[in-house]
C-alpha cells in the first residue's frame, strides 16, 4: 500500500496537494477520526470519556507531521520552500469552510440569543477570523469575572490559532535552515545540501520541542486557564509531529521498522492504548498540557510511524484504522471541529440550561450533516477547484475572510442592538408603583419591593436599562488602585479619601471587590483612606482553600494573605471591613486532606472565619463583616437579554445552599462580637430577587453585585455600619 503524505486532509493535520486517491494514508485518516470523535463525546457530556479533550492534541501531532512533511517533500523535490505557495495552500484549505462557520454562528446568535450574548460574540468571531481566539481566550479565562460567564461559541477556534501561529513561525524557521545549509549544497552537491538542511531542521525543531515542553511543564500548574490556550504551551506537540516528519526521510530508520513487523504492532496498538486511557482517566480537574499531554502526544507519534513504512503488510491498527467508516469521518473532521461546538453551545445558552441527552444527541448528529454539506460544498471546491489555483487570488482569502467576518459581526450586533429597543417605551420602576410605602423602608429598599411586585405582574424590560443589554460587560467590579491578581506585585495604594485623617482596612475576595465603588462613596464622605487588601478567589478565614477548577491548595492565597495581614497590623486601621464570598469548591483540613462535601466545608470554615476575625479584632479600632450578597439561581444580563423576556422571567430566588455557607460567616462573627451588616433587603424582599431594581441590573453574574448598582448602596452602607449620612 502506497503511503504518500502528501495527503488533502482536512486541517489540525492537513496537507493541501492533491495526490490521487490511493494514495490517502487510511491509518491518518482513521487517526484523525479516532482524534475527533473523543472531542465529540467529552464536549457532548460523556462522562466516561471526560478526557475526551486530548483529541486536539492528537490533532496537533498530526498536523505538525504532515505540513512538515510536505515542506521535506519540496524541499527535497526543488531545494527550496516556497512561503507564497505555502500560505496560499493553507488559505484555500482552512479559510472558507472556517470563515463560512464564524458567520453561519454570528448570525444564529442573533436570531436565537439576545443582544447581551451578541455583542462579546461578535468580538470573539473577529479574533477566530484573524487566527488570534486563544490569545482572546486567555484573557477572557484569566478574568475572573470574565471566566463565570459561558463559554464562547466560537471557543473552539483557539486550537486553529495556536496551528497557524505555529505555521506562521515554522516556514521561516525552514527557511533560514535552508540558507544556512545553502554553502554546503552548493559545494557537495543537491542531495547533501538538502540532507544538511534536514538535519538543520531536525535540530531547530528539536530546540523548539524542548523549549515549549519546558515552558508547559513550568507554567500550567498555576496558570492554567492560560497555559491551555497557549501557543507556547502546546508548540512542542506540533514539534513532536515536525520531528517525526524528518526522521522518517532518514532510510535508514525506516529499514529497521519495515523489518521489524513486531515492532510496527506494537507501536500502533500502544499508541492507540496510550490515546485510549488519557480520555478515560483525564478530566477538568487534570493540569493540561503540561506533562500529562505526553501520553496523547507520544501515543500519535507511535501511531503515525508505525505507518510510515512504505514496503511491506500494513499493520492490525493500521487496517483497523484504515476501514471506510474511519477514512470518512478523517475526511470530514475539520468541518465536524468547525460545527459541533457553537451547535452544543449556542442552544445552551438560549435556554439557559444544560442540553439533555436527547439534545446533544441531536446536536452532534446535526453536527455529522453540517461537516458532510460543508466538506462536498465548502472545502473541496475551494481546495480542489481551477478558480482558486493561482497563488495571488488564494492569498486574498485571508483579508477578504477578516473583513466578511468583522462585517457579519459588527452588522449582527447593530441589528441586536436596534431589536433591543424596538418596540413601545417601556418605562423604569418607580415609588410610585410601590401600592402603600413602608415607613420603615428607606427609598432604595421600597425600590427592591416595587421591583418585586412589578416582576410578580410581568412587567416589560425598561427601554432605558442601566447599563444597555448590549454593554453588560459594564457590569463587571472595577478592579482597585492596586490589582493584586498578579502575584508578583504587591504594593500599598490608597483609595477613598487620601488625605482623610482615619483608616480603613477592607479585607476579602471578589466579593470585596464588588463594594469597592460603595466604600470608595462611603469613605470619601467620612474621611478615610481605605486600602483595599483584597485578591479574587482568596476567602477572608484561617484556612487553605483550592483553586476552584482544581483540588489544588491556592497556596498563592495562603501567601497573599500572610503579606496583607502584616500590611494591615502596620497600618493600625480605625476600620476594618471583611466582605468574603464561601470557598468556590472545596478546602484542605488540619491534615492536609482536601475535603468538598458542603457540610464538611461548612464545619471547617466556622472556626476559620472565627479565628481570622479574632486575629482581625486585635489590630483595629472595629470590625464590620458585610454578609455577603445573594447568589441567584441564573445569570442576570443573559436572563433579561432572552428575547420575548419580561421581569417576571428574570425574577430569581436566592441559592439556599450557598445561603446557609454565608450563615456560617455571620455566626462566627457574632460569636467573636463583629458587628455584622446585613444588606439583603437591598437585593430580595419576601423570597424574590429582582434583576432590575428601578432601572438597574442588580447583578454582574449569579453572585457578583453590578458596578452600576453597587453605588446605590453607599447611604443605606454608611447609615448600616454607624457612620450615619453625612454629606
Amino acid at each position: 500500500m502506497s503511503h504518500d503524505l502528501q495527503v488533502p486532509l482536512p486541517t489540525h493535520g492537513a496537507t493541501d496537494s492533491k495526490p490521487p486517491a490511493k494514495q490517502l494514508r487510511g491509518d491518518v485518516q482513521g487517526l484523525r477520526a479516532v482524534a475527533i470523535l473523543t472531542v465529540l463525546a467529552a464536549h457532548a457530556g460523556v462522562s466516561w470519556f471526560a478526557g475526551g479533550f486530548v483529541g486536539v492534541d492528537v490533532f496537533f501531532v498530526i498536523s505538525g507531521f504532515l505540513i512538515t512533511q510536505q515542506l521535506v517533500g519540496e524541499l527535497g523535490r526543488t531545494g527550496r520552500i516556497s512561503l507564497r505557495r505555502f500560505y496560499a495552500r493553507r488559505a484555500r484549505r482552512i479559510l472558507p469552510a472556517a470563515t463560512l462557520t464564524l458567520a453561519a454562528t454570528v448570525v444564529a446568535a442573533v436570531l436565537l440569543l439576545g443582544p447581551a450574548q451578541v455583542a462579546p460574540l461578535a468580538v470573539d468571531a473577529v479574533w477566530a477570523s484573524a487566527f488570534a481566539a486563544n490569545i482572546r481566550m486567555t484573557i477572557s479565562g484569566t478574568d475572573y469575572f470574565q471566566a463565570e460567564l459561558p463559554p464562547s461559541p466560537v471557543q473552539h477556534f483557539w486550537s486553529l490559532a495556536v496551528e497557524e501561529q505555529f505555521y506562521l513561525v515554522w516556514p521561516l524557521v525552514a527557511l533560514i535552515c535552508i540558507v544556512l545549509a545553502g554553502r554546503v549544497g552548493a559545494s557537495r552537491g543537491g542531495e547533501q545540501g538538502s540532507a544538511r538542511a534536514r538535519r538543520l531542521l531536525l535540530a531547530a525543531i528539536a530546540l523548539i520541542t524542548v523549549a515549549s515542553l519546558a515552558w508547559s511543564v513550568v507554567h500550567t500548574p498555576g496558570e492554567a486557564t492560560a497555559a491551555y490556550f497557549s501557543s507556547l504551551t502546546r508548540a512542542w506537540e506540533l514539534g513532536i509531529g515536525a520531528a517525526l516528519a524528518i526522521l522518517v526521510t532518514s532510510g535508514r530508520v525506516m529499514q529497521r521498522l519495515a523489518g521489524a513487523r513486531w515492532a510496527r504492532e506494537v507501536l500502533v496498538l500502544a499508541g492507540l492504548a496510550a490515546i485510549v486511557l488519557a480520555c478515560l482517566t483525564y478530566d477538568e480537574s487534570t493540569p493540561f498540557p503540561g506533562y500529562h499531554a505526553a501520553l496523547p502526544v507520544l501515543g500519535s507519534a507511535a501511531v503515525i510511524l508505525a505507518g510510515a513504512v512504505r514496503s511491506g503488510a500494513a499493520t492490525f491498527g493500521a487496517r483497523l484504522l484504515s476501514v471506510p467508516p474511519m477514512r470518512a469521518i478523517g475526511g470530514w473532521s475539520f468541518s465536524l471541529y468547525l460545527w459541533h461546538w457553537p451547535l452544543l453551545v449556542v442552544p445552551e445558552i438560549a435556554l439557559q440550561r444544560e442540553l439533555t441527552w436527547p439534545e446533544r444527541g441531536a446536536a452532534v448528529a446535526g453536527a455529522f450533516v453540517l461537516a458532510y454539506v460543508s466538506f462536498r460544498l465548502v472545502e473541496a471546491p475551494f481546495r480542489e477547484g481551477a478558480l482558486w489555483r493561482p497563488t495571488r487570488r488564494a492569498l486574498t482569502f485571508y483579508p477578504v475572510s477578516i473583513a466578511l467576518v468583522a462585517a457579519i459581526a459588527f452588522g449582527g450586533t447593530a441589528y441586536a442592538d436596534f431589536e433591543a429597543t424596538r418596540g413601545s417605551y417601556q418605562p423604569a420602576v418607580t415609588l410610585a408603583d410601590v401600592p402603600a410605602a413602608d415607613p420603615s423602608l428607606d427609598r432604595q429598599e421600597a425600590l427592591v419591593r416595587a421591583s418585586v411586585l412589578a416582576a410578580r405582574d410581568n412587567t416589560p424590560i425598561p427601554t432605558e436599562l442601566r447599563p444597555p443589554l448590549t454593554d453588560l460587560d459594564s457590569l463587571k467590579p472595577h478592579r482597585t488602585r492596586c490589582d493584586y491578581t498578579d502575584d508578583t506585585e504587591r504594593d500599598l495604594c490608597v483609595d477613598g479619601d487620601p488625605d482623610g485623617d482615619r483608616t480603613m482596612v477592607v479585607f476579602g475576595n471578589s466579593h470585596a471587590l464588588h463594594w469597592v465603588p460603595t466604600l470608595n462613596r462611603v469613605a470619601k464622605k467620612h474621611g478615610f483612606r481605605v486600602y483595599f487588601l483584597v485578591k479574587n478567589r482568596c476567602v477572608s478565614a484561617s484556612i487553605t482553600t483550592d483553586r476552584g477548577e482544581e483540588k489544588d491548595p491556592y497556596t498563592e492565597c495562603d501567601d497573599f494573605n500572610r503579606w496583607a495581614f502584616k500590611q494591615f497590623k502596620r497600618l493600625d486601621p480605625d476600620l476594618t471591613v471583611v466582605s468574603t464570598a464561601p470557598p468556590i469548591q472545596g478546602v484542605f483540613d488540619e491534615d492536609g486532606t482536601w475535603v468538598g462535601d458542603t457540610r464538611r466545608v461548612d464545619e471547617l470554615m466556622r472556626p476559620a472565619y472565627t479565628r481570622f476575625l479574632r486575629k482581625v479584632e486585635k489590630h483595629t479600632g472595629r470590625t464590620v463583616l458585610i454578609r455577603d450578597i445573594q447568589a441567584f439561581d441564573t445569570n442576570a444580563g443573559t436572563c433579561l437579554s432572552r428575547p420575548g423576556a419580561t421581569l417576571g422571567d428574570c425574577l430569581m430566588d436566592a441559592d439556599e445552599e450557598r445561603e446557609k455557607s454565608i450563615d456560617v460567616q455571620v455566626r462566627a462573627a457574632e460569636k467573636v462580637g463583629v458587628d455584622v451588616v446585613d444588606m439583603s433587603s437591598y437585593f430580595c424582599w419576601d423570597g424574590s430577587c429582582p434583576a432590575v431594581v428601578g432601572d438597574t441590573i442588580t447583578h454582574y453574574d449569579d453572585t457578583h453585585m453590578s458596578h452600576q448598582y453597587a453605588p446605590r448602596l453607599a447611604r443605606p452602607l454608611a447609615r448600616r455600619m454607624g457612620l450615619g449620612d453625612r454629606g
